[in-house]
């Protein structure tokens, strides 16, 4: 079929009121665009109409995407840093370079060296600089190695212990290497004046931030006026005990530390740590001229019109996407980064011209007079360009929640949020570091290709082989979507960028003609009826996002899959359907809260403390046992799964849908740019799809009558069984109760988890005592199959992100709330855009980001003491006071003057 008017194949004749659409669309292009956008559309139209056909005009598009997809994916480098207290490095030099070896380091900072030839390390260390600083005493001293392929200069420094560095780049990059002994002679302040606007401290500081006190409060006082956020590991750093005493500080960047948990003779773990840095390689940039997309496929929706065939429903679909894909990559421009420059004025732009025209005429005559008039001149330009990026600031801040800001949050969210979900390298069976893109998606892909393959399951099964249930809803239907349900759909969903397999985003729909979606109205409901998706909604696109470490192996990973754009609007209007069908049912229990609208997590929190405070109150000893699924979404039985919502009442009609949506599915892994190999997928739900949460909680939504004897409590796959020893006997009769019950709901536990293919993650899986009396239960507790693995009894455990302690106190949480905010407080006074900062900028960086860990603390604001209150008032005070710069001020003075709620009048 022919894409031009004037092409025989397609038209006997020329119609006149194609030529009279053809000028019609010049003219609007003329009228509504500039003149660059004006000759792209004038040049897809020539190329559209001078093709043959789609395949041919489709050919011609390709070449131009894959300039587009050829692009760098990365802006940015990585430094990898190695912090060791090596306790003498004369007896663990070797185990450096094992690590070195394994990790291929770009830096280390090795603290407590002793006293140590350094010419033999030189010679040991070839491929490194050596910075060397001694120590007070034998034991002291901090060597920093740097690779000789980055540009360093050292900092002259006195201090004993203290080495400075800086590396040169686009940002300059400073480095202190700090090791702080009980006895040492400095303070902190002594090293104020070596930190800079873009710096890490790297040290063993002999100071637990959250259980060291005074200790701690005078270092983070210290780190708070210097604007330094601190970045500790998640797991204690020492193996003489569980604190953590070696972490870094930061300012200006983003950092993720992990401890390396492999063999040590030291009694420090060595930390592992990843900083990212602005690439200085020569970067290209692409910007896709939406405005001529947008016109081009209203031009061309006749087409598409015509050619829409549901009967043929892969081709059409398949040639469609690929049509967007490769027309967006028709409009793509593609320029050099190195020669952006940010817009400014007309005015300015002249004036800075004229002042540069004034310098060269300076240049050639040597004139004085004139040197001193450009003098004048520049500071005026430099004067009326902050004032420019003030008020560019300020609009930002204005307009921040509509849609022409979205680059204020774009920037302040990758400053603010913490960055461990990305990956930097996997660690391969053998221990070693892979960080090569293209061998990090082979490893991933080998590891999930067999981890979705299809568990054995033992048949008959009472989910698959029971005889069916004949219920009254048997025959209900899909109901039918109108067209605007579908534009409410379309409007209401978020516009990411982020793209799906075929290499499109949410974020075209802000530009794709409306007409269109009458189409996919169509298929909309033509898949609902018939039970048939077209095969490119079940390919994916899947990240990788680490759970912990930003170096781990493939295990360690959470993927992430990004469905086809149009199918996540099918799966939104699905999931109404379907949670309509389950509310009119009654098939979810209260107890379940996650993924519910009405259903708050800190409800479900307010609900469980309720639950244990009740029985407390009757002074029987309680155990809450937390269970963890293994990969609960990722584990999803297909088969299962249809044949238990079967037996709910779930119409045919509904499972035929969800069958199809599920089975057949194959994905690929893309890290930074690079693919691995397509593979099948054949359990589990994809994680980023709106309908998986929901079809989890519903194939698991008796799992609370199946655990009797306990109280449950459900957050998607969250788990909390609490039970109770009986009332009316005495303590010790209680404990031998409780001990029973624990044993029976391990039983039902372990026979639902087979049952339902969910396997349950041991090593995560915890049970805490809480009683009136003091200690723990006398006797263990495990399950009654495989490796009979006792479950550990702990004090504390992180429950629906809040730490419940055993005897119910809330000071570890509020410390590590407190930590937390005074963290952000220091990425707020060191973050600013086109180099500026203010106070509206940082009150509007603490609202967004600050007050919602405040706000995390309001359901349990009540629970606390008086004194506990009153701190957590004053303290927020204080942050905020902090933020604004305002110390100063005290605190009524403030709330006075700047018209500021109590944190009490906020909860």
């Amino acid at each position: 079929m022919s894409l031009s008017p004037y092409a025989i194949p397609f038209f006997s004749s020329v119609p006149p009121s194609k030529l009279s659409k053809r000028n019609f669309y010049l003219c609007k292009a003329k009228d509504s665009l500039s003149h660059f956008d004006v000759n792209l559309f004038y040049n897809i139209l020539e190329e559209w109409e001078s093709c043959q056909n789609l395949h041919s005009c489709l050919s011609l598009w390709q070449e131009f995407s894959s300039t587009s997809d050829e692009l760098p994916s990365m802006s940015s480098t990585s430094l990898h840093v190695l912090l060791f207290n090596v306790r003498g490095l004369d007896l663990r030099w070797q185990e450096v370079l094992l690590l070195i070896s394994a990790f291929k380091f770009d830096a280390l900072i090795l603290v407590e060296t002793g006293e140590f030839d350094i010419s033999f390390h030189q010679k040991i260390f070839k491929d490194y600089r050596l910075l060397y600083q001694k120590g007070e005493n034998r034991n002291g001293g901090v060597l920093i190695l740097i690779k000789e392929s980055f540009s360093i200069s050292r900092v002259s420094c006195s201090i004993p212990n203290i080495c400075v560095v800086d590396i040169k780049g686009e940002d300059n990059l400073r480095i202190i290497g700090v090791y702080a002994p009980d006895s040492k002679s400095w303070s902190w302040d002594d090293l104020s004046a070596f930190v800079s606007s873009k710096c890490v401290i790297y040290g063993d500081f002999n100071v637990d931030i959250m259980d060291d006190g005074k200790k701690a409060d005078t270092l983070l006082h210290w780190a708070d006026d210097q604007s330094l956020a601190h970045v500790v590991p998640n797991s204690h750093t020492s193996l003489r005990s569980n604190r953590v005493i070696d972490y870094a500080f930061i300012k200006g960047l983003n950092l993720d530390i992990q401890v390396y948990n492999g063999n040590t003779t030291s009694d420090h773990l060595p930390i592992l740590s990843v900083i990212s840095l602005n690439s200085s390689q020569y970067k290209l940039g692409k910007n896709i001229h939406w405005k001529v997309f947008s016109l081009f496929s209203e031009y061309i929706f006749s087409f598409w019109e015509e050619n829409w065939n549901l009967s043929s429903i892969d081709i059409t679909y398949n040639n469609y996407i690929r049509f967007l894909y490769l027309l967006s990559g028709r409009c793509t421009i593609v320029f050099n980064l190195n020669k952006y420059r940010s817009a400014l004025p007309v005015e300015i732009r002249s004036f800075l011209s004229y002042i540069r025209a004034l310098s060269f005429r300076q240049l050639r005559t040597k004139c004085s007079t004139l040197r001193k008039e450009v003098c004048f001149l520049k500071k005026i330009a430099k004067n009326e360009l902050n004032i420019f990026y003030a008020t560019q600031l300020d609009n930002l801040i204005r307009l921040r929640n509509s849609s022409s800001s979205s680059s204020f949050w774009y920037r302040s969210k990758r400053f603010f949020k913490p960055s461990s979900s990305s990956l930097y390298g996997f660690i391969d069976t053998s221990g070693q570091i892979v960080k090569e893109c293209d061998r990090m998606c082979n490893l991933a892909a080998d590891y999930y290709e067999n981890f979705f393959k299809a568990s054995t399951i033992f048949r008959p099964h009472p989910y698959t082989d029971s005889p069916p249930t004949v219920f009254d809803n048997i025959s209900e239907s899909i109901p039918e979507v109108t067209l605007d349900e579908l534009l409410n759909t379309v409007i209401s969903k978020k516009k990411k960028k982020s793209l799906d397999a075929h290499g499109l985003s949410n974020h075209m729909f802000n530009f794709l003609d409306l007409n269109y979606w009458s189409l996919l109205l169509n298929l909309y409901n033509h898949s609902f009826q018939k039970s048939i998706l077209p095969s490119a909604w079940k390919d994916t696109r899947m990240i990788l996002l680490a759970k912990k470490d930003s170096i781990c192996p493939p295990s360690l990973t959470r993927p992430i899959s990004l469905l086809d754009s149009f199918q996540k609007i099918g799966e939104k209007l699905f999931l109404t359907r379907f949670c309509d069908l389950l509310a009119r049912r009654g098939l979810l229990s209260d107890s379940q809260s996650g993924f519910r609208e009405h259903f708050r997590l800190q409800t479900r929190l307010l609900l469980f403390l309720e639950d244990i405070y009740s029985l407390m109150s009757n002074s029987a000893p309680v155990c809450t046992v937390f269970v963890d699924f293994r990969a609960a979404f990722d584990q999803l039985w297909y088969l299962g799964c249809i044949g238990k919502l079967r037996n709910l009442g779930i119409p045919s009609s509904y499972l035929n849908w969800i069958e199809a949506w599920l089975i057949n599915r194959r994905c690929y892994i893309e890290i930074n740019g690079c693919k691995s190999r397509w593979f099948s997928i054949e359990k589990g739900g994809p994680q980023g799809s709106v309908l998986t949460p929901t079809l989890f909680i519903t194939y698991n939504c008796d799992m609370n009558i199946s655990l009797s004897g306990c109280i449950s409590h459900f957050f998607a796959d969250d788990l909390a069984g609490i039970l109770a020893g009986q009332l009316g006997i005495k303590y010790s009769s209680q404990c031998l109760d409780l001990e029973k019950r624990i044993k029976t709901f391990l039983d039902c536990l372990e026979y639902y988890s087979c049952l339902t293919d969910q396997p349950i993650n041991l090593n995560k899986t915890e049970a805490m005592f809480t009683a009136r009396a003091i200690g723990l239960p006398s006797f263990d507790i495990h399950f009654s199959h495989g490796k009979k693995e006792s479950i550990n009894w702990v004090s504390e455990y992180k429950y629906l992100g809040y730490i419940i302690s055993s005897k119910l106190g809330w000071s570890k949480f509020l410390k590590h709330m407190m930590t937390k905010i005074r963290q952000r407080i220091s990425l707020i006074k060191s973050f600013k855009i086109f180099g500026c900062s203010s106070t509206l900028l940082r009150k509007t960086l603490f609202m967004s980001f600050v007050l919602p860990l405040f706000t995390w603390i309001y359901p349990i604001f009540p629970l606390l003491s008086r004194k506990q209150q009153q701190d957590l008032s004053h303290f927020y005070y204080t942050s905020l006071r902090r933020a604004l710069c305002c110390l100063q001020w005290n605190e009524n003075f403030f709330a006075f003057a700047l018209d500021e709620k109590s944190l009490e009048d906020r909860c």
